[in-house]
């Protein structure tokens, strides 16, 4: 009645979770050919694909009670987890210069909620114990239920410290293209591939399988229990009869139970685990293989060695299980064993024996657990200087921003003065540009009488060296503006690139421009030493400049010659180089020549 009675929940709770009818007879289809040909990866992997969706990852625990007691622990490593019932608190603070750790994906107007999508190996988030697949619930006190993506992105970031509610659902939502619906990508469990799941579960490394156990029809389960000490409690397996239930599930000796029906086994009481391993046909256990195995050889080594009997407790062949109480039993030998007084020399040999091993076992631990708290301590030390030093930071922060908010404070109350005289500062501005407009007037009627003037001196000193004052040597003093002159009349056009050094400046003097006696070109009349234009060594004093960088200098006036040169200057960085093409000069170093 009862097998009947389990093969409609399953029914039932498969007709609530799948509403497809086609795709519960994919499920049952999977079901029958697992049964037949008892390939339980193939399984797992066709209920992958029918379960696409986090409210369906219940079947996996819904299927497991189908699953043969030999296959059960390779079935847990290779089917997802269940979502968990119970929220977990991550608290995260950030380390300098460092980000927390993890991604996120999805949100309120992608229809689902924020789930953990990457987490960094090693980063803050994995050791606190956050993981890929879990739903973040709350952020910081904060409910994201209806949060966009965007929105739970500014409540992370910028802060130095989170609190994360979360729950582990196993899954991961992905989308392609905005306008594609949202599907689900399973989350790997650690050791969940083929080599892993395959592999004998007497690994050395520790993992945890949860199996189904079903006792219908089975005398017992063939084990016994027992339980450790206080320095190394729990219920563990101490024995498993060749041929037994026990072995079909691939318990074995040293395996740690767990749970147990959804009880924790972690701190009951000898006498309590007898009566939850007996009072049921079905049990759905959690176990941790092997973590016993050290306290079993040290058991085994003192009992072949005692007399002093062992005390079990064990139940006859009609009842479920098969245990034995032997837990508080080993203190006992061990103290018996260490403080007897035995005659024989060979059994005081072993017990000195025994009892070095022990020393040293415990020496080892202490030292163990001084490494281990010395490495807490240093944890805990470097916290808290990341917490100073943020603190420090925020102290320093609050200090800026209250000087900053003072400094506001004044210049609020210097644009306040400022208003009040403004209406005279327009008044003298407005007479101020009056007046300079009346300077420059006056100014440039002044120029215009001096050019004047000045045409007409040059046109009197040329008048007086006509003749056979031309065998002179050349110059241009008094050269009329356009007259034909040494510079550049006859040298070659040539093209020098400067570098210009760090800190290093041109240092060159122009002379010429239009309205000069050179008749609008623009002649090097000065190369000071050090400078870029010197250490290039392509340029000399009277050169004629054609163009700097593309930009001509031909036709302009000095001014505009020397605001180029500067703009030039100042556009280039260090190390680059000013491209100059120029007429070589006829004149010879020690011509004395005066530009105008």
């Amino acid at each position: 009645m009862e097998v009947t009675t389990t093969q409609m929940e399953f029914d039932q709770k498969v007709n609530e979770l799948i509403t497809s009818e086609q795709e519960r007879d994919h499920l049952f289809d999977a079901l029958k050919k697992y049964q037949t040909s008892s390939d339980v990866i193939k399984l797992v992997s066709d209920l992958k694909r029918l379960i696409n969706e986090p409210t369906k990852l219940e079947i996996y625990d819904t299927i497991r009670p189908l699953i043969r007691p030999q296959h059960q622990q390779q079935y847990d490593k290779l089917a997802p987890n269940s979502p968990g019932q119970k929220l977990r608190v991550i608290k995260l603070r950030r380390r300098t210069s460092e980000s927390f750790g993890f991604a996120v994906r999805g949100g309120f107007e992608h229809g689902v909620g924020i789930f953990v999508s990457h987490v960094e190996p090693g980063s803050q988030a994995e050791m606190r114990g956050l993981k890929m697949g879990d739903e973040i619930v709350r952020v910081n006190g904060f409910t994201i239920g209806q949060a966009i993506h965007e929105e739970v992105l500014n409540l992370i970031k910028g802060r130095d410290e989170i609190e994360l509610k979360v729950t582990n659902i196993g899954m991961v939502p992905i989308k392609q293209k905005p306008s594609d619906p949202v599907t689900w990508q399973y989350v790997d469990k650690p050791g969940s591939n083929k080599s892993q799941a395959i592999k004998s579960s007497g690994s050395e490394n520790e993992s945890v399988v949860k199996i189904f156990i079903n006792l219908h029809g089975a005398p017992s389960l063939g084990c016994s229990i027992i339980s450790g000490p206080t320095h190394f409690p729990g219920i563990f397996i101490e024995s498993v009869r060749p041929g037994s239930l026990g072995e079909d599930y691939n318990l074995e000796v040293g395996d740690q139970i767990m749970e147990v029906n959804g009880k924790s086994f972690e701190k009951i009481k000898h006498k309590e685990a007898i009566v939850e391993l007996k009072g049921s046909k079905e049990l759905n256990m959690i176990i941790k293989k092997s973590v016993g195995l050290p306290l079993l050889n040290l058991k085994k080594k003192n009992v072949e060695g005692s007399p002093v009997p062992v005390r079990k407790e064990t139940s006859n062949e009609q009842e479920p299980i098969q245990l034995e109480d032997s837990g508080e039993v080993i203190c006992e030998i061990l103290e018996e064993d260490l403080y007897a007084k035995v005659e024989k020399k060979h059994w005081a040999e072993e017990q000195e024996k025994l009892r070095k091993e022990k020393a040293e076992e415990a020496v080892r631990e202490q030292l163990r657990q001084q490494k281990k708290l010395e490495e807490e301590q240093q944890e805990r030390e470097e916290q808290e200087r990341r917490w100073e030093e943020q603190e420090r930071r925020r102290r320093e922060e609050e200090e800026r921003m209250r000087e900053e908010e003072h400094m506001r404070e004044l210049e609020e109350l210097r644009i306040q003065e400022e208003e009040k005289h403004r209406a005279e500062q327009r008044k003298n501005e407005e007479k101020r540009k009056k007046e300079e407009a009346v300077r420059k007037q006056k100014e440039l009627e002044e120029r215009k009488r001096q050019e004047i003037a000045a045409k007409k001196q040059q046109s009197a000193v040329l008048a007086g060296r006509s003749g056979p004052s031309n065998s002179m040597k050349p110059t241009l003093l008094g050269a009329a503006p356009g007259a034909q002159t040494s510079f550049g009349s006859s040298g070659n056009t040539k093209e020098v690139e400067v570098i210009l050094e760090d800190g290093t400046p041109l240092d060159i003097e122009l002379e010429g421009g239009t309205g000069s006696p050179l008749g609008g070109k623009i002649v090097i009349c000065e190369v000071y030493p050090g400078g870029s234009v010197d250490k290039s060594g392509g340029i000399r004093r009277g050169d004629q400049i054609v163009e700097v960088n593309g930009i001509s200098f031909q036709d302009i006036s000095l001014t505009e010659a020397n605001e180029k040169i500067w703009q030039v200057e100042q556009e280039c960085l260090p190390g680059d180089g000013i491209k100059f093409v120029v007429i070589e000069s006829g004149l010879n170093d020690d011509d004395e020549t005066t530009f105008f």
